[in-house]
């Protein structure tokens, strides 16, 4: 039997394997992430692009967090806006709260069928999720508060580098040996990320919430309540530390992990996520701990917040666009994937595969200390340990910093300077910004007849 000339030729481009090529759809990818994390990323995406040929990720590097979810609102409504934009936290609602600005992410990963977004760890993602717990927001650079602490100078110190305080009070007895028993010693202890680790995370490591109706996640209204005893002790405690040369205060921003990773300060408290920069860095071996807590305030730590920055996709994409970021995002599920980017940079880990895979590796061998960090993340935390939403949320942050740098040079006691952390904050919450004024009409001059 002949087969038509037509046939032929089909077969013959096929064995050729000069048949036509299947198109190659782009999805570009706007992110803050730059040194470990950004170099971790770029390698990710350049595997992901040389393994298949059907989606092909183009990265944008545009800034820190706030001029990224700016350059994204800008571009809305135009040819030039990414498909997936990387969203800082507390800059979330400048993006979500404008009408068709996002397509949430639930109704997008189903394009891709993968088996791993079955997976995700529930306290990994929860601050992704609205109130019904659909996933609105695909969380990647989570992280979680933690003490690292240098094991090298334990050990000079004479403390035992595998025993990291468990309590506030802990952490203070092993500062006052650092700093006798360690001559040059200028920096027993240092801190990152002040609002989020000192005052939102302290309410929420002991099951308490830090502002009204849940921190926001039951609705409008709420008012911030961190000027209780807990928040009051403790600023008062570290204020005694910066008195007594135990506390060094370099900045409310990632300025102590600079510190820290130099080896001029021997303890930190940071977020996960500045592991890897700090491991890039750092001559000396590191330890991991989870955040110190007050024994009078919980016999057991309840759970820490989630934070950091989640991909979300820009709405009035075509459908093979958002089939192409799913396939994108099931890439970073993979438990290779995902394992390799919770080891490298510290971010908490996506999927139980992830989890599992990181802890019964190598990995965190440079961290001792980090898997223990990591498996008590992935636990569900109290209703406190949901997230947070409250509007101009940074601006709360920066009110708070403002007032705890007057702490710590000395011009406010703690509750004074608390108390107007929560009377700023709750205004910069409740501040509406006016609607511009209509353009007065020429005189004479006669409305617009309305079209019938």
């Amino acid at each position: 039997m002949r087969l038509p000339v037509l046939a032929l030729l089909a077969v013959a481009m096929l064995l050729l394997g000069t048949g036509p090529a299947r198109a190659t759809t782009e999805v570009v990818v706007w992110h803050a992430m730059n040194g470990t994390a950004g170099d971790e990323f770029t390698a990710l995406v350049n595997r992901f692009n040389e393994e298949q040929k059907a989606v092909h990720v183009t990265l944008q590097y545009k800034g820190d967090a706030k001029a990224t979810v700016e350059a994204a609102v800008a571009a809305l409504q135009t040819p030039n806006a990414p498909e997936l934009v990387q969203v800082q936290d507390e800059v979330t609602e400048r993006l979500i709260g404008l009408p068709g600005a996002v397509r949430p992410i639930y109704e997008i990963l189903p394009l891709a069928k993968s088996p791993d977004f079955n997976f995700l760890i529930p306290s990994s993602v929860t601050f992704m999720k609205d109130a019904k717990g659909r996933l609105y927001g695909f969380p990647y650079r989570a992280s979680v508060p933690v003490l690292l602490y240098n094991r090298d100078a334990y050990v000079k110190a004479g403390l035992d580098p595998d025993k990291p305080p468990r309590t506030w009070r802990d952490l203070q007895s092993q500062l006052l040996a650092l700093r006798e028993n360690i001559q040059d010693l200028q920096c027993p202890y240092t801190t990152s990320e002040m609002s989020w680790i000192h005052v939102e995370n302290l309410a929420t490591w002991h099951g308490e919430s830090f502002a009204s109706k849940n921190n926001g996640l039951e609705g409008p209204g709420a008012v911030l309540t961190f000027n209780d005893l807990l928040h009051v002790r403790h600023v008062a405690l570290l204020e005694s530390w910066v008195k007594s040369s135990l506390f060094k205060y370099f900045g409310h921003e990632r300025e102590g992990d600079v510190h820290f990773a130099s080896g001029e300060c021997a303890t930190l408290t940071t977020g996960s996520d500045a592991l890897g920069e700090i491991l890039a860095s750092a001559k000396f071996k590191v330890g991991v701990a989870p955040m110190p807590f007050y024994e009078e305030g919980a016999h057991q730590p309840a759970n820490t917040l989630v934070n950091g920055s989640a991909f979300w996709a820009i709405g009035g994409k075509k459908p093979d666009q958002y089939k192409a970021v799913a396939e994108f995002l099931a890439y970073l599920a993979t438990p290779v994937a995902a394992a390799q980017w919770t080891q490298e940079t510290g971010s908490l880990p996506l999927t139980t595969a992830a989890l599992r895979a990181s802890v019964n590796s190598t990995g965190y061998e440079r961290a001792p200390g980090m898997a223990g960090v990591m498996e008590l993340a992935s636990l569900s935390g109290g209703p406190a340990a949901r997230g947070v939403r409250l509007p101009n949320f940074d601006k709360v942050r920066d009110a708070v910093d403002a007032e705890l740098e007057q702490v710590w040079s000395g011009q406010k006691p703690a509750k004074e300077a608390l108390d107007d952390a929560v009377r700023e904050g709750d205004l910069a919450m409740h501040t509406v910004t006016p609607k511009p004024k209509p353009e007065a009409k020429p005189s004479g001059a006669k409305s617009p007849k309305k079209a019938t």
